[in-house]
């Protein structure tokens, strides 16, 4: 099934290793096989990979764009456990992202990251607020 992407002006993507930005009015593109892609709206720094659930998305972000991210799944695992123990919690939304990721369903992985990263915020703020503890 091909993909219809439109590229807003001044969006930059990257597309199996390629960064693509678009420097005129929009455009879009059908891509007919399967590839490696993000927006960079969706991406996000090493940097801003501060908190473990943070981390767990940029791991996942290099798995969406490496053809071969060995070290990012094993990344990945060492972080599961860091997060579990933090938030007990988030056991289904973890074993959620493993089997998607053993479906190779990267990208819907990588989203489903993003959640448990909002997640980890509410939790952070509410065990601020001392209403409640992590987990």
């Amino acid at each position: 099934m091909a993909l219809k992407l439109t590229i807003r002006p001044g969006e930059t993507v990257y597309i199996n290793g390629a960064e693509i930005c678009n420097a005129g009015s929009g455009v879009s593109l059908v891509i007919k096989n399967h590839c490696r892609i993000l927006r960079e709206s969706e991406m996000i720094r090493e940097s801003e990979a501060t908190s473990p659930c943070s981390k767990m998305v940029f791991a996942l972000q290099q798995i969406v764009l490496k053809e071969n991210p060995f070290e990012e799944l094993n990344e990945l695992s060492r972080l599961a456990v860091q997060i579990l123990q933090a938030m007990p919690s988030a056991a289904p939304q973890i074993l959620e992202i493993q089997q998607l990721l053993s479906e190779k369903k990267t990208h819907v992985a990588f989203k489903k990251g993003k959640a448990l990263m909002v997640l980890e915020a509410e939790c952070f703020r509410e065990a601020a607020a001392g209403r409640t503890t992590m987990g």
